[in-house]
């Protein structure tokens, strides 16, 4: 059960250094290629803070991969970031500062919430001695 957890951190860990990489590299962060925002207006405020969004998912990627190669034991610790960090952008993109369309990360989230908070539930409940 517990692979299944380091398996889930693996895999966000990837994830965010991609989708970060994105943010931060791509031409336009993807903010219209792929979210389709409009950035007729504001242009460089709107990828200026696409690139800070995509600088700290690769920063979290990295601590991710870090944890699964050298520290393990903080594999809980780990999740538990990623699941929060997952909850409240999803609380900010669906409720709190909505985004005038719906990009792809809103959904998509969804199921990442589920699959991290099951691997935090089963890692939670992995007794200390089973975990070293």
């Amino acid at each position: 059960m517990r692979r299944f957890a380091v398996l889930i951190l693996g895999l966000i860990g990837l994830l965010n250094l991609v989708r970060g990489s994105i943010h931060a590299f791509a031409p336009d962060g993807g903010a219209h290629s792929i979210a389709g925002l409009d950035l007729a207006t504001d242009k460089q405020t709107v990828l200026s803070l696409f690139a800070t969004i995509g600088f700290e998912q690769i920063t979290l990627g990295l601590f991710e991969l870090f944890v699964l190669i050298r520290r393990r034991d903080l594999l809980t610790i780990a999740l538990a970031v990623q699941t929060g960090e997952t909850i409240l952008g999803m609380v900010n993109l669906w409720f709190y500062r909505t985004l005038p369309i719906h990009v792809p990360g809103q959904y998509f989230n969804l199921g990442t919430l589920a699959l991290l908070l099951v691997a935090l539930i089963i890692s939670l409940s992995t007794p200390r001695e089973a975990a070293k």
